[in-house]
């Protein structure tokens, strides 16, 4: 019998190359809890974060006699975000994903982390940049909407357009942010360097 506290990452992994199930079962007690912490923080699905942490554990089972690394713990992790990034790129709710991103930015949290402050000020360029490629109106409304809080029957009143037109022109806007690749990364990055 294996004491899972003796044992190291590294050791379990020597022993799971040689198909040792009871250490791939320790090594997965250890991380499975914070792989899923972190894929929900992220992804805000149980089912989708469950699935995603499960591929991890299934691909690493599936590769044992392959990996070359010394830190499991690293490599863990970087398989994960590896999965969540190809999660959020074909999400379906990227739109909600971004418009939580931007109504973040409002809120001006500051972190104690230099690294994710900067890492957010670049986001911030690339949405701003992003936004200023949208089309004139479109961009209009969507600063009103989402920087000023104006609420759609304001936007609407405001520029003398009908409501509905307010919210065509914020809907074409987050499709066409969602589909910005540099700014999809660049969220997906401080949304996962932030959880």
């Amino acid at each position: 019998m294996m004491d899972s506290k003796i044992l190291s990452d590294k050791k379990l992994m020597e022993r799971i190359k040689h198909s040792d199930h009871k250490a791939f079962e320790l090594l997965y007690d250890r991380f499975w809890e914070e792989m899923y912490v972190k894929a929900y923080a992220i992804l805000k699905d149980k089912s989708k974060s469950k699935d995603i942490v499960q591929e991890v554990w299934i691909s690493i089972w599936e590769k044992r006699h392959k990996i070359e690394n010394n830190n499991i713990q690293g490599y863990l992790f970087t398989a994960l975000r590896f999965r969540i990034y190809n999660e959020f790129r074909n999400s379906k709710n990227k739109e909600a994903l971004i418009d939580d991103f931007i109504n973040s930015l409002k809120t001006n949290d500051v972190s104690n982390n230099i690294d994710n402050d900067i890492n957010l000020k670049e986001t911030q360029e690339i949405l701003y940049a992003s936004i200023e490629k949208l089309p004139k109106k479109c961009k209009e409304v969507f600063r009103l909407s989402r920087f000023e809080g104006l609420k759609n029957s304001e936007i609407a009143k405001k520029l003398d357009i009908s409501q509905r037109t307010v919210e065509t022109h914020i809907s074409n806007a987050l499709k066409i942010l969602k589909n910005d690749a540099a700014l999809n990364l660049a969220i997906f990055i401080a949304i996962f360097l932030k959880t």
